[in-house]
């Protein structure tokens, strides 16, 4: 079971390396956009309102309707399709690598961010649970507090399984990271047709995930063989 329990880590963490690399390519390429999350484009929405500055309005809008649009779609697909979400979120991460460098072609500007808009919240929503840990894989905030957290009950407990809980926590953000820097560094030659660089963790988590479901699959056989 702890072999298991390891595996399915190494996908998140993974998974956590798209997220990253999402993050970095959208601030990196496209006006500091972060389109992972909706807090910033909520928040830009209403001061350019109270400002009266409407040149945006019509982005942040709709990438809001996007982003919601992400999650109806998971829900919707969860309910009417018997694949795993997690598949189903690497299927849709690799499409919208293929969407991207399409629009990053014909030169689409800032519309390139909301295949990322889509996709996001369905990967946040595949990935959200690893090892009985609920934990974001693309954006940092609560995994930032959860390890804070948890390393200080730590250090005053000593308490092991807090200690491994606060490790998932930090590997998380860590692999998160290196999807980061992956992004900034290869945008820095390739600018907005980096985005192909972002198969490298999408295979990654695809070999992840696989080498997490033929090891329950193995414990599985192994149970039913002893019945």
């Amino acid at each position: 079971m702890k072999k298991i329990v390891r595996r399915q880590m190494l996908a998140h963490y993974a998974a956590a390396m798209i997220g990253g690399f999402w993050g970095g390519y959208t601030i990196f390429n496209y006006l500091d956009i972060f389109a992972n999350a909706q807090t910033g484009n909520l928040i830009k929405l209403v001061l350019d309102l109270c400002e009266g500055d409407f040149t945006f309005i019509w982005f942040m809008a709709l990438s809001f309707l996007v982003y919601c649009g992400g999650n109806v779609f998971y829900v919707l697909v969860r309910r009417k399709v018997r694949l795993s979400m997690k598949i189903v979120s690497m299927i849709c991460s690799a499409a919208a690598v293929v969407a991207i460098g399409v629009i990053a072609l014909a030169r689409g500007g800032v519309i390139a961010c909301f295949p990322i808009m889509f996709v996001a919240p369905i990967q946040w929503n595949a990935f959200k649970i690893a090892g009985g840990n609920s934990s974001s894989t693309i954006f940092s905030s609560n995994n930032v507090r959860q390890a804070a957290i948890l390393t200080t009950n730590y250090v005053l407990s000593r308490d092991k399984s807090t200690g491994g809980k606060a490790r998932f926590y930090w590997l998380t953000l860590l692999s998160f990271h290196i999807g980061v820097a992956l992004a900034g560094c290869t945008s820095l030659f390739a600018g907005v047709h980096s985005i192909w660089f972002c198969f490298v963790p999408i295979a990654l988590t695809v070999c992840a995930y696989y080498y997490y479901i033929s090891e329950k699959l193995r414990v599985a056989s192994l149970v039913n063989a002893g019945k």
